[in-house]
């Protein structure tokens, strides 16, 4: 049995069919016929039930299927290695982050990346972060960024990187009522409707800080969460990051108060995947743009 075999087991599976699995594999039904036969022979088993209403795998065959999804993972691994390794001004990288990190760093990192490559083409994916777990795990993406856990990676071997990281703050339209109080307390901050992302991963309660109501609307979408914010006397919570502009601009404007919350983004990559061009200068731009944010953070808290 080789991996072909474990394939063909995993599409008659999924199919239940015959017919529909020669589709699948490009195969005549005599042909897949004869080679299920023949498996089924060469390991002494029946590994599926032939009814009328199609093909029902045995335990043996969800057994070998199952076992063999980490052999899968590692050809997949390998394939995206030898395509990265091979092609220095042609090909592709794809990177998946999620919402925060879509806002904050991806259009720098991709403006840059542009100016300083050939024909590539880098493939954006952005997800919560168990999504973006599961597809690195799968090895669908070359390089992930999000609140994940550091230390727990890093001791499976996965290479991570620190990135910017930021305090949640609360923000509302300019003329909000909140700001007629000259101390913001939990009680004030009560009497209002809150839009807020969904809590995540490194996203931490540093101290007791604030304990606010339970949000009016939970949604990732920060260009939705900012426009219900300017139109409504809603509060709005996220990295201070995020509101820059916003605030800048006196669209938005920051209530002081402490939520005690802060949000850590973390690079993952795998270390043959680092290994090539492409992956690392894609690595190194996004720690280039995480420091500059990191300084523009930290004149910010100097000059509250």
């Amino acid at each position: 049995m080789d991996i072909s075999d474990v394939q063909m087991i995993d599409v008659l599976i999924r199919t239940g069919s015959l017919s529909e699995a020669c589709k699948h594999l490009n195969q005549s039904q005599p042909t897949l016929s004869r080679r299920l036969s023949r498996l089924e022979d060469s390991l002494k088993v029946q590994l599926f039930h032939r009814s009328a209403r199609g093909l029902l795998p045995t335990d043996i065959a969800n057994y070998i299927v199952s076992s063999a999804a980490p052999l899968n993972k590692q050809l997949k691994a390998i394939e995206r290695h030898v395509v990265l390794a091979s092609n220095l001004d042609f090909g592709n990288v794809s990177i998946g982050v999620g919402p925060i990190n879509q806002q904050l760093l991806m259009p720098d990192v991709l403006t840059r990346f542009v100016q300083m490559t050939g024909d590539i083409q880098v493939s954006v994916v952005i997800e919560d972060d168990q999504t973006l777990l599961s597809m690195f795990e799968n090895s669908e993406l070359d390089i992930i960024i999000g609140p994940f856990d550091q230390e727990e990676w890093a001791a499976k071997g996965i290479i991570t990187k620190q990135l910017v990281g930021d305090p949640i703050i609360a923000v509302a339209r300019y003329d909000h009522p909140v700001f007629q109080h000259e101390t913001v307390t939990g009680e004030i901050l009560a009497r209002y409707h809150w839009a807020v992302p969904k809590t995540e991963g490194t996203a931490q309660r540093t101290q007791q800080g604030i304990q606010i109501r339970p949000p009016k609307i939970i949604a990732d979408n920060y260009e939705l969460l900012r426009r219900v914010c300017i139109r409504l006397d809603t509060i709005c919570a996220g990295p201070r990051a995020i509101f820059k502009k916003d605030i800048e601009s006196k669209a938005l404007r920051e209530i002081k108060v402490d939520l005690g919350i802060y949000w850590q983004s973390v690079l993952f990559v795998r270390p043959e995947s680092i290994a090539t061009p492409l992956v690392r200068q894609l690595v190194d731009l996004c720690k280039d743009v995480s420091n500059g944010l990191r300084v523009e953070s930290s004149v910010h808290r100097n000059n509250l």
